[in-house]
């Protein structure tokens, strides 16, 4: 999804997602962002700031927030998730960052999980900036069933759009040697069926080899069973003096 639009349209469902996702991510980043910076007494725009998951435990620590997102349907969902606990002194943007004047916009800038962003931007990026840029790279998501049916299928393991290696690779690479980082990893245990990753794969699938897949990775020739499943996540928080890139 490259257009704000796609966002708009998505941007209920994406909220539900990130409400009652089991993972700490933004806590435990925002908790990082604090023993690194003097958070309290900064200004902090979270970029491309979604449904304002991070946004959130921000306004806990900081001294001001502004949540920038392209899509108005997001941040809507981010002013009443924010608004639910008690958040008032928020502020809302609507912009693609792009067209953000190239001066500094707030003391730090803050991006989480930015599929579209490339090495190219983070000069840009950092001009936002008065004193730093805290940006957060999802480089693993891994599913074991789906790992495991695409062994059997003998194919590549689909990537998740958000967690694409190659990509988060390249940015972190294209980082300032000064940059400080922290990798976070969590595992968590949940339950699904064939059928539910069959999708993943991008191709229709007859019943008799869903049934063959399932066999292959259950023992039972039911796609709908509901099967173990362990799934992985790894971020990298970086964070680097907005001057890094003059």
């Amino acid at each position: 999804m490259d257009d704000a639009n796609s966002w708009n349209d998505f941007a209920a469902a994406y909220a539900e997602i990130q409400q009652e996702s089991r993972l700490p991510v933004e806590r435990d980043v925002v908790a990082q962002l604090v023993t690194w910076l003097p958070l309290a007494t900064l200004s902090v725009a979270d970029v491309a700031a979604g449904s304002g998951r991070y946004a959130l435990p921000l306004t806990a620590h900081a001294r001001r927030v502004e949540l920038i997102d392209w899509a108005p349907a997001m941040l809507a969902e981010a002013k009443a998730w924010l608004t639910a606990h008690r958040v008032t002194d928020a502020t809302y943007t609507t912009a693609d960052w792009r067209a953000l004047p190239a001066s500094p916009r707030a003391d730090l800038i803050f991006i989480s999980q930015l599929p579209s962003l490339t090495p190219a931007d983070l000069p840009a990026v950092s001009r936002l900036a008065r004193r730093a840029v805290a940006l957060n790279v999802q480089t693993v998501q891994t599913d074991s069933l789906l790992t495991h049916l695409a062994q059997v299928l003998q194919v590549p393991t689909p990537i998740a759009y958000q967690a694409d290696p190659v990509r988060g690779a390249a940015l972190l690479d294209a980082l300032p040697p000064t940059a400080l980082r922290q990798t976070l990893t969590y595992q968590l245990t949940d339950a699904a069926t064939v059928t539910d990753l069959l999708p993943a794969f991008d191709r229709p699938f007859a019943l008799h080899e869903a049934q063959a897949l399932a066999q292959a990775v259950s023992g039972r020739p039911d796609p709908n069973a509901l099967l173990p499943v362990t799934m992985t996540y790894t971020f990298t928080l970086a964070c680097w003096p907005a001057s890094a890139f003059n």
